[in-house]
């Protein structure tokens, strides 16, 4: 297991509980704060007294910087205010399990009435005034507390059946999707357990009604598996099945979904559950984003594209004739569940379009994977989906698209960045009626021209443009851009969202891992690819 970071206020239970975690694991137990007063041969309290606040941050940054850089599985008690620092907390999220462990204002208060060891509750006075002090801490670190893998009441349980919950979360493979208060988790789940995580997803959630939206390719393969938990949620299950392809990506696929959810009635304590590909995740998340001014959604993505792009990062759309995704909301998931296994129902040229967006994450951010795909047979394996390949490559692409969408939800500025290749792949699938290419297949030559123009400007080495079409080539995605109607397509990049004026964000690549974006007028863009 990753290292587990307990955050939360004091008197939550940091380290009783993490004790008790750490027993149950086998795995060493640090408090920080222990840590700190030995370094500095003075407790907490002292150091509050004579070098303030600041100066106790300080030296609680150092200890932090310590356990930060240590991949070893431990437990790890922090103060209450250790993550208050956001990038400081994105990188715990990185390098950790973190669980907040919360409790309400009086239990804690009844808890550290007699603690006076506690320097920001010092002269607090009353129990009654020691829960006001604690639920205003509370308040003001409350979207601290948010961005974790997972909160435990431990008013609510006992220490042993609190430390069993957080063990639980931490042999889970969770990434956080941070965004304050809205984070969620996205959960890489085992073969066959999809049905089961699902289940405990809705009993988290609580929801009064439950909208099952799929497709009717999906429904025969997954009914068995995700029907009970469905059932169990709400036995008077609201059920959409839709017709599939991007070809129904559609404003009146949507209307079907809210039609049915509308008048079944829902609540705006509803939830709506998309089983299916990238389309079905797009359709139903728009569809929940509308209904009653939006009311909750869980993914559960059914193919690689939908489970390496569309179910994560809540941007929901549909297709308005030629224009790609050019009406929707964006709107967070409260659950994404991926189960990698999944898969291997797809058809070969299904699972080979998922894998351009696969390529996409690792220029954006994992350079080490592309490095792994260039090499020799590296490619190959995962394009014949070598079980620890395809988990290696799904993992990969969501905790990129998770930190970039942590960083910026909605592209004020990095999150342009996953648009790398789309620009140009969204005109040709636009050009081919969305019928002559998959979506993917689409990026993988969007790609190649990225490459194209970003050796042009300048940017990208011709070495890497090589290494782009050579590992998508060995991919088995298109890359022979000079074939497509690029002519006929280009007037469609005017059409795309992310035009400003007579300009278009466009993304290029550096190297592995590092990209920029531009903007380019509609003319030098076509000279660049070559057009015109």
């Amino acid at each position: 297991m990753r290292p587990v970071f307990l955050t939360g206020l004091m008197g939550t239970g940091k380290s009783t509980v993490g004790l008790a975690v750490a027993a149950r694991a086998g795995v060493p137990f640090v408090d920080l704060d222990a840590r700190i007063e030995s370094r500095a041969g003075a407790t907490v309290a002292s150091l509050f007294a004579t070098r303030g606040e600041s100066g106790f941050r300080s030296l609680e940054r150092e200890a932090l910087e310590v356990e930060l850089a240590d991949a070893t599985p431990r437990v790890v008690a922090l103060g209450g205010g250790a993550l208050l620092d956001r990038t400081t907390r994105l990188r715990a999220l990185e390098a950790a399990t973190v669980v907040a462990l919360v409790a309400p204002a009086e239990a804690l208060a009844a808890r550290l009435a007699r603690d006076t060891s506690r320097p920001l509750l010092a002269d607090a006075g009353s129990i009654g005034a020691l829960a006001a002090r604690l639920r205003e801490l509370g308040q003001a670190r409350a979207v601290a507390y948010a961005e974790v893998h997972a909160s435990v009441d431990t008013a609510a349980l006992g220490v042993e059946a609190a430390a069993a919950r957080v063990l639980d979360v931490a042999t889970r493979d969770l990434v956080a999707v941070p965004l304050g208060e809205r984070t969620y988790t996205v959960e890489l789940v085992g073969p066959g357990t999809v049905g089961e995580r699902l289940g405990a997803a809705l009993a988290d959630l609580a929801p009064t009604r439950v909208v099952h939206v799929t497709d009717e390719v999906v429904a025969p393969l997954l009914d068995a598996a995700v029907g009970p938990a469905l059932a169990q949620a709400d036995p008077a299950l609201v059920r959409v099945v839709l017709p599939t392809g991007e070809a129904h990506k559609t404003l009146a696929s949507v209307e079907r979904i809210l039609e049915a959810a509308v008048f079944a009635p829902i609540d705006r304590r509803a939830v709506v559950v998309a089983v299916g590909g990238g389309v079905l995740s797009d359709v139903a998340g728009l569809a929940a984003a509308l209904a009653l001014r939006g009311v909750r959604w869980v993914a559960v993505p059914t193919t690689l594209l939908a489970m390496v792009d569309a179910s994560v990062g809540g941007k929901t759309a549909v297709d308005l004739g030629a224009a790609k995704n050019a009406v929707g909301a964006f709107h967070q998931p409260s659950r994404v569940l991926i189960d990698p296994s999944l898969t291997r129902t797809e058809t070969d040229r299904a699972f080979r379009s998922g894998l351009a967006e696969v390529v996409k994450s690792a220029l954006i951010g994992d350079a080490a994977l592309f490095a792994s795909l260039c090499a020799d047979g590296g490619a190959e394996r995962l394009r014949d989906r070598d079980v620890a390949a395809v988990a290696r490559a799904v993992g990969s692409s969501v905790r990129v698209k998770a930190g970039v969408v942590g960083r910026d939800e909605r592209e004020a500025g990095e999150r342009a960045h996953l648009n790398l290749g789309h620009t140009i792949g969204h005109a040709l699938e636009a050009h081919g009626g969305f019928a002559r290419l998959l979506h993917g297949e689409g990026v993988a030559l969007g790609l190649v021209a990225t490459a194209r123009v970003g050796r042009a400007l300048g940017l990208t080495p011709a070495a890497l443009e090589a290494d782009i079409a050579g590992v998508l080539e060995r991919l088995g995605l298109p890359t022979r851009l000079d074939a497509e109607p690029l002519a006929a397509a280009l007037p469609l990049v005017g059409l795309d969202k992310k035009r400003d004026g007579a300009e278009v964000g466009f993304v290029v690549v550096r190297e592995p891992g590092h990209v920029e974006r531009v903007k380019l007028p509609l003319a030098t863009l076509a000279r660049h690819l070559g057009v015109g």
